[in-house]
């Protein structure tokens, strides 16, 4: 599903992140739950795929890129995040079994709301009856939800379950230097250090960072040096 594509039966507009595609995803150990993930988007073949881990390990990503490869590939396929989607009715879901791939955002949000686990599990059933395939994230695995109703846990074991490892500060650095590039520009060394140690550590936030300081960089003509960068962030972008 690309952004704007939102069918008539969602209240809310649901849009994918600009830059969030595998190609801006640096998978390091996690590897497999990658390969996997862009397997089932492109042609499909299992009924569930879930991915598991604490905040900051791209798991809102990996389900935005799984959608857009899924629609670039010819399959219908949507977003939704349960942030957003549990503080409305139920009825929302219905009829989304018409997807080839549905994907499910922080799904541990509807722990203890029973109606959107019954809405959620007639879903699975209705999208694995006509070959399509259920895709999910939270915190914990399914078997480690609290509140999540037997059924629904099982359902969502049914495929590959991955746990996603988060990344060394090593691995922040290269995913940041390769993010640089993309964007055209080189980030040294000391300036992505200072980075890690001056903002938090999640790779939501050292992203989001990294992009502003570049548009800051190109406003003012200047390099992404660190003395650069100091200044804008004591000035808070």
């Amino acid at each position: 599903m690309t952004a704007g594509d939102v069918p008539s039966q969602l209240p809310l507009p649901i849009s994918l992140e600009a830059g969030a595609t595998f190609e801006n995803f640096y998978a390091a150990s996690n590897q497999a739950a990658v390969e996997a993930l862009m397997q089932l988007a492109r042609a499909g073949g299992e009924r569930a795929l879930f991915l598991w881990g604490g905040d900051g390990r791209g798991k809102s990503h990996l389900l935005q890129a799984a959608c857009r490869l899924a629609d670039v590939s010819g399959r219908r396929a949507i977003y939704l995040p349960m942030a957003q989607a549990a503080l409305l009715d139920p009825q929302v879901a219905e009829n989304l079994d018409s997807y080839a791939l549905v994907a499910v955002d922080d799904i541990h949000r509807v722990a203890g709301i029973e109606p959107w686990q019954r809405a959620l599990f007639v879903l699975f059933n209705a999208l694995a009856e006509k070959g399509g395939s259920f895709v999910a994230t939270a915190r914990n695995a399914p078997n480690a939800i609290k509140r999540l109703l037997p059924d629904l846990a099982s359902r969502l074991a049914w495929g590959p379950v991955f746990q996603l490892a988060p990344l060394t500060d090593e691995e922040k650095i290269i995913a940041l230097k390769q993010r640089a590039s993309r964007r055209g520009f080189e980030l040294p060394d000391d300036t992505a250090h200072f980075l890690l140690k001056r903002q938090q550590r999640d790779m939501h936030t050292l992203c989001a960072t990294l992009d502003a300081l570049d548009t800051a960089s190109l406003v003012a003509q200047r390099k992404l040096t660190l003395p650069f960068v100091k200044s804008l962030l004591v000035k808070k972008l």
